[in-house]
């Protein structure tokens, strides 16, 4: 296995604002991590699980795990990483959002991510970077 094997990011410069939600989507998922691993932390010392805040935990770290995968993905320039991204966030930050906890500032940082990655100049870049393929045209009948 070679070094030019492993993907590259593209030549293309990266637009301000689409830099600053990579690293955000990084901090997001070791955030997660960490949060989760403190409430389970929080529940040993307590001695006692909650199946609720179990649950919480789950949601944690498979988010933090999520976010830290399609980080990377983002940061090579995949468009599709964006739309996962984009739906993963707002699946795991708006019950954040309603909940108003101490949760809340991992919320903020996930919406306020998603909003840099949809901004004008990050659509610019995808369309450069990675165009969406052409619709095929069927085949006329015989």
């Amino acid at each position: 296995m070679n070094i030019r094997d492993f993907p590259r990011r593209p030549d293309e410069p990266v637009p301000g604002g689409l830099l600053i939600s990579q690293l955000l989507w990084v901090l997001a998922g070791v955030l997660f991590l960490g949060f989760g691993a403190f409430l389970v932390y929080e529940q040993t010392q307590r001695g006692s699980f909650d199946l609720g805040a179990m649950a919480l935990v789950v949601l944690l770290l498979a988010a933090g795990a999520a976010f830290g995968i399609l980080a990377y993905r983002l940061f090579l320039g995949q468009r599709s990483a964006r739309a996962q991204l984009t739906w993963v966030g707002l699946i795991a930050a708006l019950p954040m959002v309603l909940r108003m906890g101490r949760y809340s500032i991992l919320a903020a940082i996930v919406l306020f991510s998603v909003a840099l990655m949809w901004a004008p100049a990050s659509n610019r870049y995808f369309k450069v970077v990675s165009p969406k393929p052409r619709k095929r045209r069927p085949l006329p009948p015989r």
